[in-house]
């Protein structure tokens, strides 16, 4: 899994040299609501070349979430909260400012991980209680990112879309097949 980590960030970082070398790109600047963030962050985006085609994003944001997760003798609820980070290479297909956004990436982030479940075992009073444990750590989810974009050359820009998010297992994965609507306001410059 670190590996892929690893090949994530050096195509995210090849992509931002490539960037900074080619002429009058479009850079954003933006709050985005939900989406790769789970809840609020705000994001640095820009194209390698031109408004259109390939590009790049990086966040950070506050992320928040639960879920329930079932095993195979009970069920627990998992509430997560924390600081994430999402890196994203994205494609805007579009000739002016109208564009549909495609994007795939990960939110690597410092989570506190909440998980509460009924114990198995009664007490001695007949009841069955209410077990929870608390971890500090390390997580990902990946996602992609399906909308809207209106984004000029400069000025106002906005961002709305679906972003589907999933793992590939393992203790530092998080997500659990979610599918977040998110919403951005930013300016492009």
């Amino acid at each position: 899994m670190q590996k892929l980590y690893l090949m994530f960030l050096f195509a995210l970082v090849s992509c931002a040299a490539v960037g900074q070398n080619e002429g009058g790109y479009v850079k954003s600047i933006s709050v985005e609501g939900l989406g790769a963030h789970t809840f609020v962050g705000v994001n640095y985006d820009a194209r390698l070349k031109g408004n259109s085609g390939f590009g790049y994003r990086v966040g950070v944001g506050y992320a928040g979430g639960g879920s329930d997760v079932s095993f195979f003798f009970g069920s627990s609820k998992q509430r997560t909260k924390g600081v994430n980070i999402p890196l994203e290479i994205n494609y805007l297909l579009g000739k002016k400012r109208s564009k549909l956004e495609l994007g795939i990436g990960a939110a690597l982030g410092y989570y506190r991980v909440r998980t509460c479940y009924e114990s198995q075992i009664p007490n001695a009073m007949g009841e069955y209680e209410t077990l929870c444990t608390r971890e500090n750590t390390f997580g990902y989810l990946m996602f992609a990112n399906v909308g809207y974009r209106f984004q000029p050359v400069r000025g106002f820009m906005f961002r709305v879309g679906v972003t589907p998010s999933w793992d590939f297992g393992g203790r530092k994965a998080l997500s659990r097949g979610h599918l977040y609507p998110y919403i951005a306001l930013g300016y492009a410059f």
